[in-house]
């Protein structure tokens, strides 16, 4: 295997199937047949009916498109050649949506390596599946803030199908928030690649921000006041709840 990456994103790691059958060393002839060159070393040996698996990682180096290529020389490595083609992109995004899907469709669509694919792999899904109707279906991922000082406010739009909770709040520099998608229908319907949007904007806030306290439209503040019932047998008023 020869990994082709003029960029070094792409790595190869083999798991441990691979050791038994991972070989540095001269094999005996007939082991690779005798019409074939005996491979460039270090090589794997398959037999009949074996297999091996191996992981190939992407670690971007820079916020583009990236290629890079696997050749498979197999036996004869002068004739016989099986090309393996990678495809990453790199991104420096400020704001990410963790834990949702890739579209499997688009990922498993035969012109998958054309730019226009590459970007619909990057869309973010939540599938739902069969839900009866009339009874509420959560899915839950996380919303991060990757800037060191700028606080995000986010706001999703309102949707009368698809409720986010919460829909809106402030996300501080470096943190993270778990947000829950609860999707209740009351007739029989199908929600196809259905889009919702989340407006995004950065800003600064006047105090510092070990004094700034989180906030989001769940939020519940709860203030005391003095009143002027006292409790004869007390020495201080009493509060309400406000």
């Amino acid at each position: 295997l020869h990994l082709e990456d003029e960029h070094g994103a792409f790595f190869l790691r083999g798991r441990g199937s691979i050791l038994e059958k991972f070989y540095t060393e001269d094999v005996e002839k007939d082991c690779i047949g005798n019409e074939s060159k005996p491979p460039e070393k270090p090589f794997l040996l398959l037999r009949r009916g074996q297999s091996t698996e191996f992981d190939v990682i992407f670690k971007p180096t820079l916020a583009q498109r990236l290629e890079g290529k696997i050749r498979v020389l197999v036996g004869d490595i002068y004739s016989n050649k099986t090309l393996i083609e990678l495809v990453g992109e790199g991104h420096k995004d400020e704001f990410t949506l963790d834990g949702l899907e890739e579209d499997t469709e688009e990922r498993n669509a035969e012109s998958s390596l054309k730019k226009d694919i590459i970007d619909a792999v990057r869309v973010n899904h939540i599938q739902f599946g069969d839900c009866p109707v009339g009874r509420p279906y959560r899915r839950t991922f996380t919303v991060t803030n990757h800037t060191s000082t700028k606080v995000m406010r986010f706001e999703w739009e309102a949707d009368a199908t698809f409720q986010f909770s919460p829909r809106m709040g402030h996300l501080h520099p470096g943190c993270a928030k778990d947000i829950t998608v609860t999707l209740k229908s009351d007739f029989p319907a199908i929600f196809r690649r259905h889009f919702v949007k989340c407006k995004v904007i950065k800003f600064n806030f006047e105090l510092p921000q070990r004094k700034i306290q989180d906030w989001e439209d769940q939020t519940c503040i709860v203030t005391r006041e003095d009143t002027t019932r006292k409790d004869p047998a007390a020495s201080w008023s009493e509060n309400e709840k406000v």
